[in-house]
């Protein structure tokens, strides 16, 4: 598959999540929980999932039903998936609070008397295509789908603010794309639940919510066109992860990340941008580490270094790898030389990369030593198109050996 890939820093390290998702027909329409693993799969993560999603299923009948209980108790999850009926958040902000609020803080109560680390992750929803007709006379503001969305937006919001727990912006990055690409039709007939299109987008935000990593460049695209598939995973990667501090303000969820700039010829110094962590373990590749939050390093030689943050809480953790050049380093300095690696360029700044199977990491350098593009291949063979300003640029590919080659951009 050809894939033209947001420019990206970020390699945040493969892992195994385990979720379990209480809801309804929003959940199991189209397999939401099947699509979301098998994305994850494809970007080197592991989810382990069960779920109970009986059709039309509240929070409260949630709250008492013996199954949804044996599912919290059968195991320690890491994150616990709650989604109310489709129409109740939307209602009467007095309606919302004794017929919602209640159940959603029963069941966050019971998730964490089973492990107090779980996370609990509210499912926002979307509003129905053209309002909730059979409810509007009572409650107008749901008469267009532009007012449910907002009630279902400040519910879910606050049903996380309430319980210290996370949210999961699906309804948002809907409203998104409706706004923005009308002719996806993120809906079935019923002008309620959702399409392929519509589970795929919700299956983007739930990857970009479990695993702080961007969806777009997915290879997995499930029964859509590549084309809808690549315009989704933009919308919700856009909307999740440039908002994510809003989204997971109140849980615990671990975000690592960091910047660094250049304070001498050879010295680092790290920016910690972290969300929720307090421990930090920083490997600067070079055989130095620290545990300060924002450390600097003096390395001894000119190279390219890997550089990983370890950031941590009481329950979660999580790793970002990034990498600096010391000394502008360039083609002379890697071993070079697989020619199954090729490079073609389409004009315009255009450049395609073939990548044979067997790397586990991509990295583009301008001539300068600034990296441009980095992407997580977990060794697979790519087909990978970027858009590149004029100049010269120098790519590298890590796996056992790491081997590079200058592009040239005209």
């Amino acid at each position: 598959m050809l894939a033209v890939l947001l420019v990206s820093g970020n390699v945040l390290h493969a892992r195994t999540v385990k979720v379990l998702f209480l809801g309804n027909s929003y959940v199991y329409s189209n397999n939401l929980p099947l699509m979301l693993q098998q994305m994850a799969t494809a970007n080197g993560d592991t989810l382990v999932y069960d779920q109970n999603v009986p059709g039309g299923y509240t929070l409260e009948q949630h709250s008492t039903d013996a199954t949804t209980l044996a599912k919290i108790k059968s195991q320690q999850w890491d994150i616990v998936i709650l989604q109310e009926q489709s129409q109740r958040p939307a209602f009467s902000p007095g309606q919302v609070a004794t017929g919602v609020y209640p159940f959603a803080k029963k069941l966050d109560s019971l998730i964490r008397d089973n492990n107090s680390c779980t996370e609990t992750m509210f499912y926002m929803t979307w509003g129905r295509k053209n309002g909730d007709a059979s409810n509007c006379v009572a409650y107008p503001p749901i008469c267009t789908y532009d007012g449910m969305q907002a009630g279902l937006r400040t519910s879910y919001l606050q049903m996380a603010q309430d319980n210290n727990a996370v949210t999961a912006p699906v309804g948002a990055a809907w409203k998104a794309v409706r706004d923005s690409i009308p002719s996806i039709d993120l809906y079935v007939a019923d002008e309620s639940h959702p399409s392929a299109h519509g589970t795929y987008l919700a299956a983007c935000v739930f990857y970009a919510s479990i695993f702080h990593k961007s969806p777009h460049g997915n290879t997995f695209t499930a029964t859509i066109s590549a084309t809808d598939a690549e315009r989704l995973q933009y919308f919700a990667a856009k909307v999740t992860l440039d908002s994510l501090n809003n989204w997971q303000q109140h849980g615990d969820l671990v975000v690592a990340d960091y910047t660094h700039s250049a304070t001498g010829p050879n010295v680092r110094a790290f920016q910690n941008t972290s969300i929720k962590a307090t421990t930090y373990n920083w490997n600067f590749g070079d055989g130095n580490t620290s545990i300060l939050k924002d450390p600097a390093n003096t390395y001894a030689a000119s190279g390219i270094y890997n550089v990983t943050l370890t950031a941590s809480n009481a329950c979660f953790s999580e790793q970002k790898t990034d990498t600096v050049n010391i000394g502008g380093v360039g083609i002379a300095e890697v071993n070079t030389g697989d020619p199954a690696i090729t490079v073609s360029q389409l004009g315009g700044g255009k450049v395609i990369l073939n990548i044979p199977a067997g790397y586990q990491t991509l990295q583009i350098h301008n001539i300068s030593g600034a990296k441009v593009a980095q992407k997580t291949l977990n060794g697979n063979s790519a087909t990978l198109t970027y858009q590149l300003a004029t100049g010269n640029y120098i790519y590298f590919v890590h796996g056992l050996k790491r081997v590079g080659g200058k592009i040239s951009v005209r």
